[in-house]
């Protein structure tokens, strides 16, 4: 009698059947895993689900629309090219009448400004855009105000533009810069991300600072890659080499590799210049000693004779 194990065509079916089951778990299992997220997502609060579909996608180097049609905080129709006024921009979406992120987000772009030694509207724009097609130019003339009035108690509003639009107008821009926002009617708010987004001269997205607090150092780099040279000085060049951009964080940090080679540069350039101070020793010496009559010591220095 063949055992089980010394029978090949046993062995192959045996496999066969193993190699069936093993598929038709997992094919079962996406189906089951499917019901259970179908009926998570059922059983998902409304706010839960509504924040799923917000982000703040970033979509550099496009061009948002400069010829969007909007109205300032003083009631005049206006394009957003004709507010940039061809001059590197602090981009804003946010909704007047927002009870808390918003301000915060405004708040804190003010706050780095104002340690800026750039100038608004001499060296860049801001430029502020509602989100809420419901919102008028008189709040967006209050809330400019009392941003402003966080930027400097008796700051300069030239420079500042708080603008609102409609509905669509608005989309379009947010999703130029990769903006997602959902109106929630349970709460009859706005869920939205945080960040502001620096533009170029040119209308270009150039950089995204995450969340609602925006160091004035990462907030001047920032506004001197997007001019293209147009402002900053011969240190912001520097503090351009060593820091770089980190997209995923949106802030700016050390970029170790730069600095080593700086470094490195630095030491060949100080053994040079102390090889290049031997030598001249060396020929100085060598003068001096053609210069003294007489015989040499053991070093090769002239002796004068007494």
């Amino acid at each position: 009698m063949i055992r089980d194990a010394e029978n090949p065509m046993l062995r192959l079916r045996t496999a066969a059947f193993l190699a069936a089951a093993a598929g038709a778990v997992l094919v079962a299992l996406p189906a089951a895993g499917g019901e259970a997220g179908r009926s998570a997502t059922a059983m998902e609060p409304p706010q839960a689900a509504l924040l799923r579909n917000i982000a703040f996608t970033q979509r550099l180097d496009n061009l948002v629309p400069l010829q969007s049609q909007l109205t300032d905080d003083h009631g005049r129709r206006v394009t957003l090219g004709e507010c940039m006024n061809g001059r590197p921009t602090v981009f804003v979406l946010a909704y007047y009448r927002c009870p808390m992120l918003c301000n915060q987000v405004l708040n804190g772009m003010a706050r780095a400004v104002q340690a800026l030694d750039f100038k608004p509207g001499v060296d860049f724009e801001i430029v502020v855009v509602s989100f809420d097609p419901t919102d008028t130019w008189e709040l967006a003339a209050d809330k400019k105000q009392s941003v402003v009035h966080v930027f400097s108690r008796d700051g300069d509003p030239a420079g500042w533009h708080f603008l609102v639009g409609q509905e669509r107008t608005v989309r379009a821009l947010a999703d130029s810069v990769g903006f997602q926002y959902q109106y929630d009617p349970a709460t009859q708010q706005y869920a939205h991300a945080s960040g502001i987004v620096v533009l170029t001269p040119a209308g270009r997205v150039s950089k995204y600072f995450y969340g609602i607090d925006y160091p004035t150092r990462d907030l001047r780099l920032g506004l001197v890659e997007a001019s293209a040279g147009r402002i900053g000085t011969a240190v912001d060049e520097l503090l351009l080499y060593c820091f770089h951009y980190d997209p995923l964080t949106g802030r700016y940090g050390l970029a170790i590799i730069r600095i080593i080679r700086a470094a490195g540069a630095l030491t060949v350039a100080s053994i040079i210049g102390y090889i290049g101070v031997s030598v001249r020793r060396e020929r100085k010496a060598a003068r001096q000693a053609v210069a003294f009559p007489g015989d040499a010591d053991a070093t090769g220095r002239a002796v004068k004779w007494a």
